[in-house]
């Protein structure tokens, strides 16, 4: 609702320059010379029924903003897309790739077996590597050591020569097995005359294993110009051997060729059945 207008004066004030020597205008008149307003009478009493009753509103007391902790701060949520859900359009590049492999048959087929050959010499070399790191292996762990032997006892006999023998195997992972060689033969000499010939029994042992083993020789001490009876002079013989070895351990085996030859120095060759041993010496030698 406006108030009572203004007179023109209240609003623009004028300057000394445009003031005018004419005398105010009826507008310029003070209030008190106004007549007084007529009294309104109240409105009816239907059209105070109808009305806007604006008191609870005004008698309502403002209410105040809420502190500015209670206002829900920000929150960040993190949305995962299933990877086959990602869609790629793959670069013109690769379509130019596949139409010329689409197009050109015969240049894909021998890329095809290049590869394919490419790949088969490959597998070949691995193979061949891991053969040869086996075969390494195997060597340097499943290595047979030269077996030892040793003159125990020599006994001569009217018709033969029995000597028995102290064999040890030091390979400590694989056990041997000892037989003749094709055309082997166990031979006694005495300054390069043989005193007696025969053969090696077979037999096995285990590993680190000791055991005897006796080797009967065919022939006498007659055949070979010998020291006279009562002689104390030591007589030299030579004992020879050739022997197949064949090392097992599981299903690793290793065949050896072996050759044993042993210097004894014995008394009493002709005077006592048994004869005393003064000094032996054997040694072998692997010839494979």
């Amino acid at each position: 609702m406006e108030g009572p207008r203004l007179p023109p004066s209240a609003t623009f004030h004028e300057s000394e320059d445009d003031k005018s020597d004419d005398p105010p205008s009826a507008w310029h008149r003070p209030t008190s010379s106004l007549s007084a307003l007529p009294s309104q009478d109240p409105p009816p009493q239907h059209w105070r029924n109808h009305s806007l009753n604006l008191s609870p509103i005004l008698d309502t007391p403002t209410r105040s903003l809420p502190p500015p902790h209670s206002i829900p701060e920000l929150e960040t949520y993190v949305v995962h897309v299933p990877r086959d859900q990602v869609y790629w359009t793959p670069p013109p590049e690769h379509a130019k790739y596949v139409e010329e492999r689409r197009n050109n048959p015969e240049k894909n087929k021998r890329n095809g077996c290049s590869k394919s050959l490419m790949w088969f010499f490959i597998f070949l070399i691995f193979f061949g590597f891991i053969i040869g790191a086996i075969t390494l292996i195997l060597h340097f762990v499943f290595n047979p050591t030269l077996p030892v032997f040793a003159v125990e006892r020599l006994t001569v006999k009217p018709s033969n020569i029995e000597i028995t023998l102290r064999a040890e195997n030091p390979t400590s992972n694989m056990g041997v097995s000892y037989m003749m060689k094709n055309n082997g033969v166990v031979s006694l000499t005495y300054k390069n005359k043989s005193l007696g010939r025969g053969k090696f029994p077979k037999m096995s042992q285990a590993a680190s294993g000791s055991d005897n083993v006796n080797v009967r020789l065919n022939g006498s001490t007659k055949s070979a110009v010998m020291p006279p009876r009562g002689s104390k002079q030591p007589v030299s013989l030579v004992l020879m051997m050739e022997l197949k070895a064949d090392y097992e351990a599981g299903p690793v085996k290793r065949n050896k060729e072996v050759v044993v030859t042993c210097d004894v120095k014995v008394k009493g060759l002709l005077d006592a059945k048994k004869v005393e041993i003064v000094s032996e010496n054997c040694e072998s030698e692997f010839k494979n």
